[in-house]
């Protein structure tokens, strides 16, 4: 590894290499060019993604030199933290001219994580089985929307295989790095996109959380990762062949961005209106509320695992702003059995290990010899679990969850928000956690480190990871919020006047892409 010095004089001559063929150079007027290789990031790089579309309407930038700069800022830092799985930079200049100038984002470069559907694309899960997956004919839903409303897909973010790890490191695409420190991880399974939002490539990136993928890396990247509620993105849950679509029971695909108002508006974006709406909508929320909040707080994992000393810090440091803040804040106990809930959860999420079969066309097999050449060890290993699971087995486990969902939701009676830590531990190390480990050393680690955030996809409440914290050597260490069904609104009205208390957007971490365009 190099050191951070090294780095950063590779990463401006990254720049001055890519500005120099993407045609950065020449927006910048006199000496500024060389300014910008040698001066922190600022101007239009700083913005988040309300701002920029704001300057671009405003015509101050015009979409196709912000999606320029973008791409040079991604390949100045890309060699660094490999966030990037598939390039689509030619498709993003080509898409200039149709974009949307009324739409909301018009004109603001996105990163999409790599496992959905971009038409014209193939879709790669992070795996070797990538080879076998067809072009995508059509936008997935999100995808369109995002499209729709003006953004610019010019990438597809990094991802661990089939999405099943808390950290980005594959077989198939390497190693995704931390840009506050290169030796540790930014998450998973929205890895990529957090390393690139937090390098300062764009503002806000797409993503998806299915036990905790959007929480984890904004924690561990000092971003804003929210899980809204059940529904409220994407309509009521599926049926297929008279069972329960797990992947929509688990899942919800949002963002990662740097501000709360750029997560609040692309909720006000992408939530469902009209007649299909499982919830009021929200609207666009955009400060404080008034109300102070009954706040439980609970320190200790599911698994009764105690979490670190610098995670408790920020825990406790937090819950003592919400106090100077006027919240009133009181500890509170996991209502059900932590230990069984998180076994039912391991049951219901193995379901996720057959998503390799998804890569596939129909009628397509491969045999498992050569299946297992191309997964991961602990890919391989979960999806022979899977198959090992009987359906009765299955059908308890939903029924205990939906239990524990409902005494989960009752301590919403007497509090308004929980609290507790994302993580056990800082930023795990890269190596530590890993697809070609074995499997039962990964869930001995997993144990250990990620032990909180499934409870929101299981049961389908909202949560958000803040950071609210930073380690002494200069790791971000989210917090977790989350609320009852439907209570997307409290928890961004909270972390609006948790960033006004102790603002994080303008932090910098050691790797930040240079650019003044």
């Amino acid at each position: 590894m190099m050191n951070q010095d090294e780095n950063l004089s590779q990463v401006r001559r990254n720049f001055l290499k890519v500005a120099a063929m993407t045609g950065v150079a020449t927006l910048l007027p006199g000496g500024a060019f060389a300014r910008a290789v040698a001066e922190p990031a600022a101007d239009f790089a700083s913005m988040d993604a309300t701002g920029l579309a704001a300057a671009i309407k405003a015509r101050k930038i015009s979409p196709l030199e912000a999606v320029n700069a973008a791409i040079a800022r991604a390949q100045a830092v890309q060699p660094q933290i490999n966030c990037i799985s598939q390039e689509l930079y030619d498709r993003a200049r080509k898409h200039v001219p149709a974009i949307n100038p009324a739409g909301p984002f018009a004109g603001v470069p996105m990163m999409i994580k790599d496992e959905a559907d971009v038409a014209g694309t193939a879709k790669h899960f992070g795996s070797k089985l990538d080879k076998l997956t067809p072009i995508a004919k059509e936008n997935d839903q999100l995808v369109e929307m995002i499209e729709q409303s003006g953004f610019n897909i010019f990438a597809r973010t990094t991802m661990p295989e089939f999405g099943i790890l808390p950290t980005t490191e594959t077989l198939a695409y390497g190693v995704t790095r931390n840009p506050w420190n290169l030796d540790h991880t930014p998450g998973g399974s929205s890895g990529g996109a957090a390393a690139a939002v937090a390098a300062g490539i764009i503002p806000l990136a797409h993503g998806s959380d299915g036990a905790g993928s959007l929480r984890i890396p904004g924690s561990v990247c000092g971003l804003v990762g929210m899980k809204p509620s059940r529904d409220r993105l994407s309509g009521p849950l599926s049926i297929v062949n008279g069972k329960m679509d797990v992947s929509g029971f688990l899942g919800e695909s949002f963002c990662l961005s740097r501000t709360v108002r750029d997560t609040a508006n692309m909720l006000a974006l992408l939530e469902m209106k009209g007649a299909g709406a499982v919830y009021p909508p929200i609207g666009k929320v955009t400060g404080p509320g008034a109300k102070r909040l009954r706040v439980g707080y609970i320190m200790n994992s599911l698994g009764d695992h105690t979490p670190v000393p610098e995670v408790a810090e920020g825990v406790n440091s937090t819950l003592k702003l919400l106090e100077s803040l006027g919240h009133h804040v009181s500890p509170v106990k996991w209502p059900f059995d932590g230990a069984t809930f998180v076994e039912d959860f391991t049951v219901v999420y193995l379901a996720r290990a057959n998503e390799a079969k998804k890569l596939l066309p129909p009628g397509t097999s491969v045999d498992p010899k050569i299946l297992r050449a191309l997964v991961e060890p602990v890919s391989f290993s979960m999806s022979q679990l899977a198959e090992d699971v009987p359906e009765d087995m299955v059908a308890k486990c939903y029924a205990r969850i939906a239990a524990a969902s409902k005494a989960y939701f009752g301590l919403f009676d007497t509090i308004d928000i929980l609290v507790t830590p994302v993580l056990l531990k800082p930023p795990a190390r890269i190596g530590d956690i890993n697809g070609s480990l074995p499997v039962a050393v990964v869930m001995q680690r997993l144990n250990n480190y990620a032990d909180y955030t499934m409870l929101q996809n299981a049961t389908g409440g909202p949560a958000l990871s803040l950071p609210m914290h930073w380690t002494r050597d200069g790791l971000p260490v989210g917090v977790q919020f989350a609320g009852p069904l439907g209570g997307d609104r409290a928890l961004l009205e909270l972390s609006f006047e948790l960033e006004a208390a102790q603002p994080w957007a303008q932090r910098r971490p050691p790797l930040w892409a240079p650019s003044k365009v």
